[in-house]
């Protein structure tokens, strides 16, 4: 019975999904690194703007870079835990 068992562990159908949940999972852990270094390093991108003063033109940039920083913040809080 054991021998049956395991012969249907190794189908090809089993060993697909097995490689398509790793690739997600390995796709899901590098999108959680690039969003944790974005989120730190996306506030550097603010000092340019400030320095000069935001004009009407500039204000949507700003708003759009905090939004995406809000995104990364959170897309990448679980970075380095497992």
């Amino acid at each position: 019975m054991s021998s049956a068992s395991s012969t249907l562990e190794r189908t090809p159908i089993r060993l697909g999904i097995g490689l398509a949940s790793n690739a997600a999972r390995l796709t899901a852990r590098s999108a959680q690194t690039v969003t944790f270094w974005a989120a730190i390093l996306l506030p550097l991108t603010y000092l340019p703007l400030l320095h000069g003063g935001l004009e009407q033109a500039e204000i949507l940039r700003f708003a759009g870079l905090l939004v995406c920083n809000a995104f990364a913040l959170v897309a990448g809080h679980g970075y380095g835990r497992d």
